[in-house]
């Protein structure tokens, strides 16, 4: 009867211990996260800049509405938006997103001007085996100054890469998505 208590002290201590060690990871990511994305937003609009983010809810209409201009929807009801700002102005805005790609997820950042128009795309992680050409200067740049009026059709607008085809038209459809909510919710990130 001892053995039998002992075993399960021994499997839910375990337990416990393995939940504790996972939430300490996922927080060091979400802060390793975090600081990547801030990084990338000073390299995108000046050392100087203030970094700050904030999180939004996303109602049920925005979510559909988000779908039907984007064809791809956010994983999640709640998004977090990058403010970037100098001493008397806001400068622009980040988006952090991850998409799938052939197995895994692909970690990118788009830096917004305040008027909607990309700056740039920032892949934070790649995870896959292949298509990390999607990092390179070549790929990236066909996005900028692009905004919410443009198509962004993969294979036309965006040109696709051999061997990342699945890794182009994520990012290209990830893209899309944020510029649409942006377009959404600028007045919202206008608030202070």
């Amino acid at each position: 009867m001892l053995l039998i208590h002992g075993s399960r002290f021994f499997v839910l201590s375990t337990l416990y211990f393995v939940l504790c060690t996972l939430t300490i990871v996922e927080g060091t990511a979400q802060t390793i996260l975090q600081s990547k994305a801030a990084e990338s937003l000073k390299k995108l609009f000046g050392d100087s800049v203030a970094v700050s983010s904030a999180k939004f809810v996303l109602s049920g209409d925005e979510k559909k509405l988000i779908f039907e201009r984007s064809k791809s929807h956010w994983l999640s009801d709640t998004i977090v938006a990058y403010s970037c700002k100098n001493k008397n102005s806001v400068l622009g805005y980040g988006f952090v997103d991850d998409v799938k790609g052939k197995v895994q997820f692909i970690t990118y950042l788009v830096g917004l001007k305040q008027g909607g128009e990309i700056v740039d795309v920032d892949v934070l992680a790649y995870r896959e085996a292949y298509g990390g050409e999607i990092t390179y200067e070549t790929f990236r740049k066909q996005f900028r100054g692009k905004d919410s009026n443009d198509k962004l059709v993969p294979g036309r607008d965006i040109k696709n890469i051999s061997g990342a085809t699945i890794s182009v038209r994520a990012i290209t459809l990830g893209v899309k998505r944020i510029l649409t909510t942006y377009e959404l919710i600028k007045e919202r990130l206008e608030k202070p």
